[in-house]
């Protein structure tokens, strides 16, 4: 069980590690493309980069007759997320 759940947390970390890397890269182009286009909706060769705007969220704290009203009961069902994580200094458990 060790051995198995350690190689696999160490693929999970490794594609992370590519997705966090994947995800700079994307923004780097992302930008230079932008520069190319003078931040302005080009369309070239069937490929269009356009810009769009989308409304920001609703920050409930900003509004003054929600102060004293419990939006807990409001909400959705909780979502199950899992996170690894990896400190060398800790042994195995």
């Amino acid at each position: 069980m060790k051995t198995t759940f350690t190689i696999t947390a160490k693929e999970l970390l490794g594609v992370q590690a590519k997705i966090k890397y994947l995800r700079a890269k994307e923004k780097e182009v992302a930008t230079r493309l932008r520069e190319i286009c003078e931040n302005e909706t080009k369309s070239i060769n069937g490929y269009t980069y356009k810009q769009f705007e989308r409304k920001g969220p609703v920050i409930y704290t900003n509004i003054p007759e929600l102060k004293d009203v419990d939006l807990d009961k409001y909400r959705s069902d909780a979502i199950i997320a899992w996170r690894l994580s990896y400190q060398e200094q800790f042994e195995d458990i």
